[in-house]
């Protein structure tokens, strides 16, 4: 039996494209790096306008100096009960904050950014907030930037501007819930803890996860050999609703 091809005629099968590679190799101690971390999962100031839950490219503000109780979740693709219990499940400030006391990194960004990834405009992502949020936390003189993706297209959305901070020279790694997503999307470095949607940087208010699970991800922006690797974490947490 032969294969034929007809010309103009284009497969119905989908075949998603994974972007061209983006790896920058961080040349410091972990002891020494200012480290950033973003989010696409809806995080924001109380004091602060919500995103929109229907789609929304824009970023919000949040200065690392921010209590963690002034802190709140506006996202409509997931469950926000773990985030409204802790949002250090989701943005893991104070985790941040205790390894930098610890002198397990150097210090933090003045200020990081936030974005509500879900029903996101791609191109918007791609060719405005995602090089804003880069060129903002280059310009801090940012080594290491964490992301985090609550639903599946916040895995997207994270993954894409986590690109364009690695494109602008910072080494960075997505934190997923959604492995598979993140890595078909491309994202430089991958780590993957047991947890569902909404809880990626572990368990709340168990602070000895979360901890490992930042501690662990920032050792792999130091090890990982190679573009879009994953570590598989392992460190389990199953949301019983």
């Amino acid at each position: 039996m032969s294969l034929t091809t007809v010309a103009g005629m284009q497969s119905e099968i989908f075949v998603p494209l994974t972007p061209p590679p983006v790896f920058t190799e961080l040349k410091k101690p972990l002891s020494e790096c200012k480290v950033a971390f973003i989010t696409a999962g809806g995080i924001h100031k109380k004091s602060q306008t919500p995103f929109n839950t229907s789609g929304d490219f824009s970023y919000r503000v949040i200065e690392f100096d921010t209590p963690s109780s002034e802190l709140m979740v506006t996202h409509g693709g997931f469950d926000n009960s773990d985030i409204n219990k802790d949002v250090n499940a989701m943005f893991p400030i104070d985790r941040l904050h205790e390894l930098v006391a610890a002198g397990f990194i150097g210090s933090l960004a003045a200020e990081t950014y936030t974005f509500m990834g879900g029903g996101g405009n791609v191109e918007k992502f791609r060719n405005a907030t995602g090089p804003e949020i880069a060129k903002k936390l280059k310009a801090q003189d940012v080594d290491i930037v964490l992301c985090t993706g609550g639903c599946g297209t916040c895995h997207r959305s994270a993954t894409i501007v986590t690109r364009c901070c690695e494109a602008a020279g910072m080494s960075c790694c997505v934190i997923a819930a959604l492995p598979p997503i993140a890595r078909q999307q491309g994202a430089p470095r991958i780590t993957a803890p047991h947890v569902p949607i909404g809880s990626n940087a572990g368990e709340p208010n168990n602070i000895p996860m979360q901890t490992a699970i930042v501690k662990e991800s920032l050792e792999w922006v130091r090890d990982c050999p190679s573009y879009n690797q994953i570590k598989v974490l392992p460190y389990e947490y199953r949301h019983n609703v």
